[in-house]
């Protein structure tokens, strides 16, 4: 029995991620998971999962909670140690919650967003990441990790065969 060899994705593979993400900005937000649908509705596990499904990145649906276990024991994904930097692409998990990592990837429209602080002053968010937010929430959207969760996520790079 041969042994498979597994490799991290590029960042230039992960581009896909990145545009089929894109494409779900406006869905809004229903806790759907494998049923969520593209324009119509979906939860944070359910678009993550069917938007690396549509670049070419398959993996079993797994709710948020489950993810970090599944994503260890499957093979598909390795967890970042601390020392490395997140890359295009890479799934953002933290309890019940996960996100899409884009970086310096996002298309000029969706890399910053005009916000407007409780003072009434204007300043430009600088967006990195992609996420469906939660019930009676904004819609899918692109968003800057910074200020999404005070927690730092753990990292999961998609793994691929060699070579």
């Amino acid at each position: 029995m041969t042994q498979t060899t597994r490799r991290d994705i590029t960042a230039n593979e992960a581009q896909s991620i990145i545009r089929e993400a894109a494409t779900w900005k406006g869905t809004a937000y229903a806790l759907r998971g494998a049923a969520s649908v593209k324009g119509v509705a979906g939860d944070c596990s359910g678009t993550t999962f069917l938007i690396y499904r549509a670049a070419g990145f398959p993996y079993d649906y797994q709710p948020s909670g489950t993810f970090p276990v599944y994503a260890q024991r499957s093979g598909l994904f390795r967890l970042l140690t601390a020392e490395e930097t997140a890359q295009a692409g890479d799934v953002l998990s933290w309890p019940n919650h996960m996100a899409i990592y884009a970086g310096s990837a996002l298309q000029k429209e969706d890399a910053t967003t005009q916000r407007t602080n409780a003072s009434g002053r204007s300043w430009t968010q600088q967006n990195d990441i992609y996420t469906a937010t939660h019930p009676n929430g904004a819609a899918y959207m692109p968003a800057s990790l910074r200020y999404w969760r005070p927690d730092p996520p753990k990292i999961y790079r998609y793994q691929t065969s060699a070579p």
